[in-house]
Order: C-alpha cells, then structure tokens, then sequence
C-alpha cells in the first residue's frame, strides 16, 4: 500500500499535468457537440469504507434523477461487499488493494475494459490521482471531480469541484453530485444491513453466551498511518472495566494485519474477551455492529458503518478531525482533544504524516472514554436485547 501511495503522489501529478497539456492542445481541434446523453454514469471511490458509507445516500439521489442510466461503481476488492445490496447500482468493478504491480497489470485491463462506455464519470477521490487519470482515460465526456489544492488532479475534470477542508467530507461528495443536477438528500446515512451479513453475525454469536451488553473495540486504523491509534494498554484497560463495571461481552475486531495488535491488547487484560478477526466479511461487520450496544473505535472505517446502522459510537480522533470525518446519525459520542498541532492528516497532504510523538491521541485520558462509554450504554439501556435495522430481502 505505501508503495501504491507513492507511486500515486509521485507519477500522478506528472501524469496529470502531462495529460491535461494533451487534452488542452486537442481541444483545440474538437467539435463541441453540445449536451450529452446520460446512459451511463460510472462512481468512482476506491479507498476509503467510511467515505463510501458517506456517498451511499447520493447514489440513489443520482439513479432518482437519471432513472434510465446504468450507474456502475469502481472500488478496491475489498470495498465490493458494502456495494453489492445496493439496489441503485447496476454493477461493482474492482480493482486489487495490493500487490503493487498486480495492481498495475488490474488498472490496464480496468481502463481497456471500461474506456469509452461511460458518458458521465463522478469521481470521489479526494487526493488520489490514480481515480483521476483513470476517468480522464476512460473517456468519459463529462467528468466531474475534487480540485484539492496541491494534488495536481483537478485539471482533468470538465467540472471542477473546490475542495474545503471546514466542513464534513459528506458535504464535499455531495458537491460532486451536485454538478450534475441532483438534489441531495438532507439526512444522514442508513445503511441497509444485508441479510447475509446478519446471518454471519448471528452464526458468530450463537456460539457465545447471550450477554449484554454487547460492546465491539476497535483497535486498528487501517494502513494509513498507525498515529491514529489509541494506546493498545488504554483499550485493554477499558475493556477490563466495561467487563467489571457494565458485565459487557467485548469483542475485538479488526483485519488480519492487525491481529497482532489486538492480541497484544488481549494480552494486557484480566477480563475474558473475545476475537473475530478474520471471521466476518465486511457484510458480516455491518451485521455484527447492527445487533451490538456500543462500538469503540478510532477514526476509521467502523466509525461510518455503525454510525450507519445506529449503534452508538465513541470515536476517538486526533491527527484527523471529526469535523470532516466524525460520525452522521446514530448515537454518538466523539473524543478529540484538538492540539495546536492538530490535525495533521489531511487531504491536502494526501493523508500523510511524519509525526512520532502522537500525543494528540496520548491526551485521551482512559476516564473520559469511560465516562462517554457509560453516557452512550445508559441511554440505550432501554432497548430489546437484539437491535434489527432496514434489511434487504
């Protein structure tokens, strides 16, 4: 994956400037054929499964105002099943997260499969150039995308959209839609929990004891820069004392990369707790968090799924701000103590840090996550034991 982003940062803004020369010079030569017909419109997010979550609602917005185009949605593989139940799209194409030349070898035949079938291309990447050169290739004739400052990928697009970075992310993708004359729904995210998901889920939990409430940590942040993490000793001593104090039954999930992690976490408690990693696929995850209490977790992906399903959340943020990415909708309770230096990952720096000394997520005291913990179960005290969301059928 840090290969991949190097290559993005550092052939793509070259490779975009060079093609937009290109394009510049032959517009010159080309015959404005005025409006164009909407038969098919191709999304395109490939990192990110909280942004996706955010662009979900547009999605439909989009098949509302175009109810006869196809709309297709170009992701990683691994984002495939967060898509697959969504009714608005008519076909997920993938690209491989890794290896870096497997990936080479997947945007080549990507770009030969799809180039010129798509009238109208919504790009949602916020700094990658890889999504920009690949819409511009495809030969879309309108292509709309984020003019994030410094990433050199705004010049490909016919409409530009302005990047800001003082206001939440779900309000710049809807920009994007926006370009093209959707109306945009005002509300927060729902994801719809696939049946499949539930039944993974519930395959899970029977083989455990009936005990609420039912609290998921997450301990990892992903790939991309390891300073968004909580200290592992904090997790493991609030998982202690939410066994202790609340009788919760805490799970830990997270990727396989991250396996050594949440076993160190483990490792550090004296409370009984349980792993399930590599045990769900990402539809299983939306359907274990749709019957869970309470999720803890770091600003990353889970924050958006369950936030989307309404279980509550205490997310803990600090190189990133919530005010771009903080949860929408749902239960909530968010922990960031905004440090001068804070944040530090943003898009106008592709998401990169040098940072060593992440005090910014050091400042989170254990009480303060406790006490939000305890805040979030008490108000959901109330509920049935097993909380069931809108389901595909």
């Amino acid at each position: 994956m840090l290969l991949q982003k190097y290559l993005d940062r550092y052939l793509g803004i070259p490779l975009c400037h060079g093609l937009a020369a290109v394009d510049h010079f032959a517009h010159l030569f080309r015959r404005d054929d005025g409006d164009i017909p909407v038969r098919r419109i191709l999304a395109i997010k490939l990192w990110g499964v909280g942004n996706i979550v955010m662009i979900l609602p547009l999605l439909e917005a989009v098949k509302e105002k175009f109810p006869d185009a196809e709309l297709h949605f170009l992701t990683l593989g691994g984002n495939a099943d967060l898509l697959e139940g969504v009714t608005a799209v008519d076909r997920v194409h993938t690209l491989p997260e890794r290896p870096a030349v497997r990936s080479m070898v997947a945007l080549l035949t990507t770009w030969l499969r799809l180039r010129r079938r798509f009238d109208v291309v919504l790009d949602f990447e916020q700094f990658a150039r890889t999504s920009a050169l690949l819409g511009y290739l495809i030969g879309a004739p309108q292509r709309v995308g984020l003019a994030t400052p410094g990433q050199g990928r705004g010049i490909l697009y016919n409409a530009r959209i302005p990047y800001r970075d003082d206001r939440h992310m779900s309000e710049t993708f809807a920009d994007v839609a926006r370009a093209i004359g959707v109306r945009v729904p005002d509300a927060p995210p729902v994801l719809a929990v696939d049946p499949r998901g539930l039944a993974e889920a519930e395959a899970l939990l029977s083989e455990l004891p009936d005990q609420r409430p039912r609290v998921v940590l997450h301990v990892g942040s992903g790939d991309n820069f390891p300073g968004r993490r909580w200290p592992g000793e904090r997790f493991a001593a609030l998982a202690d004392r939410l066994v202790r104090e609340r009788g919760a039954q805490v799970l830990f999930t997270g990727t396989e990369r991250e396996r050594p992690l949440i076993d160190a976490c483990r490792q550090q408690m004296s409370q009984a707790s349980v792993e399930v990693v590599g045990r769900l696929s990402l539809r299983g995850l939306v359907g274990l968090l749709s019957v869970t209490d309470l999720l803890v977790s770091n600003d990353t992906g889970p924050v958006h799924l369950a936030s989307a399903v309404r279980c509550p959340v205490v997310a803990l943020y600090g190189p990133n701000t919530p005010v771009l990415y903080g949860p929408r909708g749902g239960p909530q309770r968010v922990l960031y103590r905004g440090l001068p230096c804070s944040p530090c990952l943003t898009n106008l720096n592709s998401k990169t840090s040098t940072c060593r000394l992440p005090e910014c997520m050091r400042a989170i005291d254990e009480e303060s996550v406790v006490a939000a913990c305890s805040g979030l179960l008490d108000e959901e005290s109330g509920r049935g034991t097993l909380r069931r969301f809108r389901v595909i059928s």
